[in-house]
Protein backbone atom coordinates (compact mmCIF):
# COMPACT_ATOMS: atom_id res chain seq x y z
CA UNK A 1 0.00 0.00 0.00
CA UNK A 2 2.86 2.42 0.82
CA UNK A 3 4.65 1.58 -2.41
CA UNK A 4 1.48 2.36 -4.36
CA UNK A 5 1.11 5.62 -2.43
CA UNK A 6 4.68 6.64 -3.27
CA UNK A 7 4.07 6.04 -6.99
CA UNK A 8 1.22 8.55 -7.34
CA UNK A 9 2.09 12.21 -8.09
CA UNK A 10 3.01 14.47 -5.16
CA UNK A 11 -0.04 16.80 -5.44
CA UNK A 12 -2.41 13.82 -5.28
CA UNK A 13 -0.44 12.42 -2.32
CA UNK A 14 -0.77 15.74 -0.51
CA UNK A 15 -4.51 16.02 -1.16
CA UNK A 16 -5.06 12.42 -0.02
CA UNK A 17 -3.14 13.09 3.20
CA UNK A 18 -5.10 16.29 3.83
CA UNK A 19 -8.42 14.49 3.47
CA UNK A 20 -7.20 11.61 5.63
CA UNK A 21 -5.95 14.03 8.29
CA UNK A 22 -9.25 15.89 8.45
CA UNK A 23 -11.03 12.54 8.79
CA UNK A 24 -8.75 11.56 11.69
CA UNK A 25 -9.41 14.92 13.40
CA UNK A 26 -13.15 14.30 13.16
CA UNK A 27 -12.68 10.79 14.59
CA UNK A 28 -10.78 12.28 17.55
CA UNK A 29 -13.54 14.83 18.03
CA UNK A 30 -16.12 12.05 17.78
CA UNK A 31 -14.37 10.05 20.50
CA UNK A 32 -14.14 13.05 22.79
CA UNK A 33 -17.84 13.82 22.26
CA UNK A 34 -18.75 10.20 22.94
CA UNK A 35 -16.92 10.41 26.24
CA UNK A 36 -18.42 13.79 27.16
CA UNK A 37 -22.00 13.20 26.05
CA UNK A 38 -24.15 10.16 25.45
CA UNK A 39 -26.65 12.13 23.34
CA UNK A 40 -26.86 10.74 19.81
CA UNK A 41 -27.47 14.11 18.10
CA UNK A 42 -24.32 15.66 19.57
CA UNK A 43 -21.80 13.31 18.00
CA UNK A 44 -23.70 12.37 14.83
CA UNK A 45 -22.33 15.29 12.73
CA UNK A 46 -18.75 14.35 13.64
CA UNK A 47 -19.38 10.74 12.66
CA UNK A 48 -20.81 11.85 9.33
CA UNK A 49 -17.92 14.23 8.61
CA UNK A 50 -15.34 11.59 9.57
CA UNK A 51 -16.98 9.05 7.31
CA UNK A 52 -17.18 11.56 4.45
CA UNK A 53 -13.51 12.62 4.61
CA UNK A 54 -12.18 9.08 5.06
CA UNK A 55 -14.26 7.84 2.11
CA UNK A 56 -13.11 10.83 0.06
CA UNK A 57 -9.45 10.10 0.85
CA UNK A 58 -9.89 6.45 -0.09
CA UNK A 59 -11.68 7.34 -3.35
CA UNK A 60 -8.95 9.80 -4.34
CA UNK A 61 -6.23 7.27 -3.47
CA UNK A 62 -7.99 4.58 -5.51
CA UNK A 63 -8.42 6.93 -8.49
CA UNK A 64 -4.74 7.92 -8.33
CA UNK A 65 -3.46 4.34 -8.07
CA UNK A 66 -5.63 3.19 -10.99
CA UNK A 67 -4.54 6.18 -13.07
CA UNK A 68 -8.07 7.49 -13.57
CA UNK A 69 -6.99 11.10 -13.91
CA UNK A 70 -5.66 13.45 -16.58
CA UNK A 71 -3.04 16.15 -16.07
CA UNK A 72 -3.66 19.38 -17.97
CA UNK A 73 -0.43 21.39 -18.15
CA UNK A 74 -0.54 24.98 -19.20
CA UNK A 75 0.10 28.61 -18.41
CA UNK A 76 -2.23 31.00 -16.60
CA UNK A 77 -3.31 33.58 -19.15
CA UNK A 78 -5.88 35.52 -17.11
CA UNK A 79 -7.57 35.49 -13.69
CA UNK A 80 -11.27 36.31 -13.52
CA UNK A 81 -12.11 37.98 -10.19
CA UNK A 82 -15.39 38.45 -8.32
CA UNK A 83 -16.85 41.95 -8.40
CA UNK A 84 -17.40 42.48 -4.68
CA UNK A 85 -14.32 41.15 -2.88
CA UNK A 86 -11.96 40.73 -5.86
CA UNK A 87 -11.36 37.06 -5.10
CA UNK A 88 -10.28 34.51 -7.70
CA UNK A 89 -13.37 33.16 -9.46
CA UNK A 90 -11.87 31.38 -12.44
CA UNK A 91 -8.66 31.11 -14.41
CA UNK A 92 -8.00 30.94 -18.13
CA UNK A 93 -5.36 28.32 -18.81
CA UNK A 94 -3.57 28.13 -22.16
CA UNK A 95 -2.26 24.68 -23.12
CA UNK A 96 -0.49 23.60 -26.28
CA UNK A 97 -3.76 22.66 -27.97
CA UNK A 98 -6.64 24.37 -26.15
CA UNK A 99 -7.72 27.29 -24.03
CA UNK A 100 -9.40 26.08 -20.85
CA UNK A 101 -11.36 28.13 -18.33
CA UNK A 102 -11.21 26.56 -14.87
CA UNK A 103 -13.74 27.50 -12.19
CA UNK A 104 -11.70 27.81 -9.00
CA UNK A 105 -13.21 26.67 -5.72
CA UNK A 106 -11.86 27.46 -2.29
CA UNK A 107 -9.01 29.51 -3.70
CA UNK A 108 -8.13 32.55 -1.60
CA UNK A 109 -5.09 33.84 -3.45
CA UNK A 110 -4.70 34.87 -7.05
CA UNK A 111 -2.37 33.05 -9.43
CA UNK A 112 -0.03 35.43 -11.26
CA UNK A 113 -0.42 35.60 -15.03
CA UNK A 114 2.29 33.59 -16.81
CA UNK A 115 2.64 30.99 -14.04
CA UNK A 116 2.84 27.32 -14.97
CA UNK A 117 -0.15 25.26 -13.81
CA UNK A 118 -0.74 21.51 -13.53
CA UNK A 119 -4.43 20.70 -13.25
CA UNK A 120 -5.35 17.16 -12.17
CA UNK A 121 -8.81 16.23 -13.48
CA UNK A 122 -10.72 12.96 -13.18
CA UNK A 123 -11.24 10.97 -16.39
CA UNK A 124 -15.00 11.34 -16.25
CA UNK A 125 -15.09 15.10 -15.55
CA UNK A 126 -17.44 16.81 -18.00
CA UNK A 127 -15.84 19.48 -20.19
CA UNK A 128 -18.13 22.08 -21.72
CA UNK A 129 -17.62 24.49 -24.61
CA UNK A 130 -18.35 28.18 -24.20
CA UNK A 131 -17.24 30.94 -26.54
CA UNK A 132 -14.46 28.95 -28.20
CA UNK A 133 -13.08 27.87 -24.82
CA UNK A 134 -13.38 24.66 -22.90
CA UNK A 135 -14.87 24.96 -19.40
CA UNK A 136 -13.90 22.76 -16.46
CA UNK A 137 -15.96 23.18 -13.30
CA UNK A 138 -14.35 20.56 -11.07
CA UNK A 139 -10.86 19.21 -10.57
CA UNK A 140 -9.00 16.99 -8.15
CA UNK A 141 -5.93 19.13 -7.46
CA UNK A 142 -4.41 22.29 -8.87
CA UNK A 143 -0.64 22.66 -8.64
CA UNK A 144 1.04 25.99 -9.17
CA UNK A 145 4.51 25.25 -10.46
CA UNK A 146 5.77 28.56 -9.17
CA UNK A 147 7.89 29.80 -12.02
CA UNK A 148 6.60 32.30 -14.50
CA UNK A 149 6.68 31.13 -18.08
CA UNK A 150 6.58 33.65 -20.88
CA UNK A 151 4.02 32.52 -23.39
CA UNK A 152 3.43 34.34 -26.66
CA UNK A 153 -0.21 33.85 -27.65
Amino acid sequence: MMSAFRQIPAPLQKQTLIRLGIGVVFIALLISLLIASQVFFVWLPCAGAALFFLASAFALFRRAVLGEYVVIRGVCKKMVLTVAKRRAKSMILVTDEHTVQVALHGRKRKIPVGTGIDLYVANNTPIYRKGGMQMVYSYLVIEVRGKRILHSR
